[in-house]
């Protein structure tokens, strides 16, 4: 088929003025030389103005394109000049430019909300994990990061399965179960629902820890029973070994009229009421030792020095230092001191005869001090840190509680588990390394 080629309506706006004097020599007949001359300069400047108007409008369009094709492209700061003798093209122009700027301020707002909302999560306790269609990892926050013990490079793509992660959204949102992660365990609130991206369905999961919060809330309660125990038991106990010290001065000796057996007999009650009163008052001073931490005075601590330290203390050939790399960590040397005179004496008294292991090391971006015995192992029991439980003979069950207590006060977590390569039990010290660095 045969293509008719048409022209352009600026070619025919070029040639408008030529016809038009065309037609008025044909309708007027030749005129005279400068009547010629003067239509000819007339036909020559409308030709001119014609071919500038019509060159103008094409370039307008490119130029429109142009701007059209940059915002397409996500360039919101370009801007149209406004052309003061086309009032069309410069209506056209300001419009646009009002588009570009309206979705400049967007494109602003939106990056600051993103701003705002990755400082939000990295400041969150909560690990937050969200998954796309498909159940894909599409974003995590550095507490989740630390929970799985991995960087967000390494978990970005796996599905929920294979991060062990699937079983928590069979727990009903809100409930606080207990869970083990690959570097913490732990009671958690499992919060979880549906979010939607771009059309497309996918899940989000948090993960907040309870531990320390319910452990506090004991704690507390702890402590008011405290004060109560305090004031009612001191208001009998200072009587009481008053009265003792009266009693036990007023006695006759032994041989007088009152007896040597009955004399033996009230002086061995004497003594056992004053042993007693001492027992109850060192109870109580035990349990005022948790109530009146210090807070910690953090510094740079060299956790080979602070190992090396402690276990000099003890000058015995059962403490086997496995050593690890070169670590400084932020805490208070003189508190963790105690920790760890603590945790390997227990390690020592459970072990008999068997190694006390001591190690450290770098895991996710934490140290880790490790004491391992090779003792019975841990008892069946969820009390090993309440205070005043022992399970020792002569033991006061202070020294865990109050180990804890001061790790998790310097931003650090204790944990005892039974050994898995042999028999006995494994004491976990986890504390933030020196520069200090917003969890």
């Amino acid at each position: 088929m045969m293509r008719i080629k048409t022209f352009p309506g600026h070619m025919l706006l070029v040639a408008l003025p030529s016809l038009a004097a065309l037609a008025s020599v044909l309708v007027a007949g030749t005129p005279a030389p400068a009547e010629a001359c003067g239509l000819l300069l007339l036909v020559a400047l409308l030709t001119l103005a014609a071919l500038r108007f019509a060159g103008e409008r094409p370039s307008r369009m490119r130029t429109v394109a142009n701007l059209i094709e940059a915002l397409r492209e996500g360039d919101y700061g370009v801007r149209a000049v406004e052309v003061a003798h086309d009032p069309l093209f410069a209506d056209l122009a300001h419009r646009f430019n009002e588009l570009a700027q309206r979705l400049q301020d967007e494109q602003r707002s939106v990056q600051e909300n993103l701003q705002l909302l990755s400082k939000t999560l990295a400041a969150l306790d909560g690990a937050v994990f969200a998954f796309e269609q498909g159940d894909r990892l599409r974003l995590v926050n550095p507490a989740a990061e630390r929970l799985l013990g991995r960087d967000a490079g390494e978990l970005l793509g796996n599905d929920v399965a294979s991060l062990g992660l699937d079983a928590l959204f069979d727990v009903p949102s809100g409930d606080i179960v207990a869970h083990g992660f690959p570097m913490a365990s732990g009671r958690w609130q499992i919060v979880h629902g549906n979010l939607r991206s771009r059309s497309q369905e996918g899940r989000l999961l948090v993960v907040q820890p309870m531990e320390r919060a319910l452990r506090e809330e004991e704690a507390q309660a702890f402590r008011r029973l405290l004060r109560v125990l305090s004031h009612e038991i001191n208001n009998s106990m200072g009587p009481i070994a008053s009265l003792v010290d009266t009693l036990q001065g007023v006695l006759p000796p032994p041989g007088l009229p009152l007896g040597d057996e009955l004399h033996d007999d009230l002086r061995h009650g004497l003594q056992v009421i004053a042993r007693r009163s001492d027992a109850l008052q060192r109870f109580i001073g035990g349990y005022a030792r948790l109530a009146r931490l210090p807070p910690p005075q953090s510094t740079p601590v060299d956790v080979e020095t602070l190992c090396h330290r402690v276990a000099a203390l003890f000058d015995d050939r059962r403490i086997f230092l496995a050593g690890g790399p070169a670590l400084q960590l932020n805490g208070d040397a003189d508190q963790l001191e105690q920790v760890l005179i603590n945790v390997l004496r227990n390690a020592i008294e459970a072990g008999g005869d068997a190694e006390v292991r001591l190690a450290w090391s770098c895991q996710a971006r934490r140290a880790c001090i490790v004491v391992s015995d090779g003792g019975p192992g841990l008892p069946a029991s969820g009390s090993l840190f309440v205070p005043f439980f022992t399970t020792k003979p002569h033991g006061a069950g202070i020294g865990l509680a109050l180990s804890r207590q001061i790790v998790e006060a310097q931003g650090g977590s204790l944990e005892l588990i039974s050994r898995e390569d042999a028999q006995g039990a494994v004491a976990r010290i986890t504390l933030p390394l020196w520069p200090a660095t917003p969890d």
